[in-house]
């Protein structure tokens, strides 16, 4: 057995015995600068050029938008990290990046959007993909929040039996604020999409711009600069306000990214750096937030390579089941881990058992 599967399962101190965590496993990785086909090389240290990153379930494959070379959505086998090919690209264009963050929705539909930093002059674009094989369709070509934003640092989809949800935040330029949350609704499955700009109040000019996920109702978690924030909104009555905060310890770095899991609660996020210097994936037990309090992580994996990202973006995707976690990293590449669930009372038991024997045969 690998001692990292037991290790954060038991510790030992003078009070007794603490219950395990659950904790991250590294699967693959693939390193910045990696050539996967002809035409088809990461982005090496400063290029910035891979900023999303999506698991689909439907088909256990990771998509990957990258700009180097051309601009592109690279598909992996999330088992393996192994190339599998690329995604149709006809008619994307527009933006500062004409396709920068993806998501796959709960009915296998795939969006991804632009980013551009004056959605006025420059409209944010969201294209939908009806499988990996599939041409993509623009269904979203304007400005959601009526002003000269920034948008595409972040992309979220959610499919219910009531509607689609795309949901992206906002960066101000210009002396706006980026406390919009741009809703995309469709209640025809995903034919026509209805617009608008949710201004978030309680949060201020970059509150909510890197980091982005669905929680499981009408609310969301925001971060930046190691404040997370739950964020409640209602995409009927297009009001949204901050509800609570909570004070992340990233170990190193500065959070940026995030990614929750519904399925077992937790929230994982990526920190960053201006300078070559420590970066990690961090592991965040949310069952344990309670506003204003601070949190360390409960597993914490510094990434293979170390190269800055002073723009702070990137992102991370749990599988449906919250038993995988994929990440991107610019400058830093691809990453997949396991998440090793919490143990059982009776197997901690046991395992308490035995480490007190061993510890009387000493």
């Amino acid at each position: 057995m690998n001692p990292k599967q037991v290790l954060p399962l038991l510790v030992l101190s003078a009070g007794g015995i603490a219950l395990g965590q659950p904790a991250l496993e590294p699967l693959w990785n693939i390193a910045p600068g990696t050539t996967l086909a002809p035409g088809v090389t990461l982005g090496g240290a400063g290029s910035h050029t891979e900023r999303g990153l999506a698991y689909n379930p439907f088909t256990g494959h990771v998509l990957v938008v990258s700009r180097n070379e051309s601009p592109k959505i690279i598909v992996l086998d999330a088992a393996t990290g192994g190339y599998v090919g690329t995604m149709d690209l006809t008619g994307v264009s527009g933006g500062t990046f004409p396709i920068n963050m993806i998501d796959v929705g709960d009915n296998g539909q795939i969006y991804a959007a632009n980013l551009t930093v004056s959605s006025s002059t420059n409209p944010f674009k969201v294209y939908q993909w009806a499988s990996e094989a599939s041409a993509p369709r623009l269904v979203y070509n304007g400005d959601p929040a009526g002003g000269t934003y920034r948008f595409g640092d972040t992309l979220r989809v959610r499919t219910s039996s009531a509607m689609i949800e795309v949901i992206a935040t906002a960066g101000g330029t210009s002396g706006n604020f980026d406390n919009i949350l741009a809703h995309l609704a469709s209640f025809d499955d995903g034919d026509t999409f209805d617009a608008q700009g949710i201004v978030v109040s309680g949060v201020g000019d970059g509150d909510m711009r890197l980091g982005l996920s669905f929680g499981s109702g009408f609310w969301i978690y925001a971060d930046q600069n190691n404040t997370l924030r739950r964020i409640n909104y209602d995409p009927f009555a297009g009001t949204g306000a901050q509800v609570e905060t909570y004070t992340l310890n990233p170990i190193a770095g500065t959070t940026g990214p995030n990614a929750f899991s519904p399925a077992n609660n937790l929230l994982a996020t990526l920190t960053f750096r201006s300078t070559v210097g420590e970066q990690r994936v961090n592991l965040y037990d949310a069952s344990q937030f309670v506003d204003g309090g601070t949190f360390d992580p409960i597993d914490s994996e510094p990434l293979p390579t170390q190269n800055a990202n002073g723009n702070g973006v990137g992102n991370l995707d749990f599988s449906p089941d919250g038993s995988l976690l994929f990440v991107v990293s610019p400058n830093n590449g691809i990453m997949a881990f396991q998440v090793i669930p919490e143990p059982a009372p009776l197997a901690l038991l046991g395992l308490g058992g035995l480490a007190l024997w061993l510890g009387r045969r000493r």
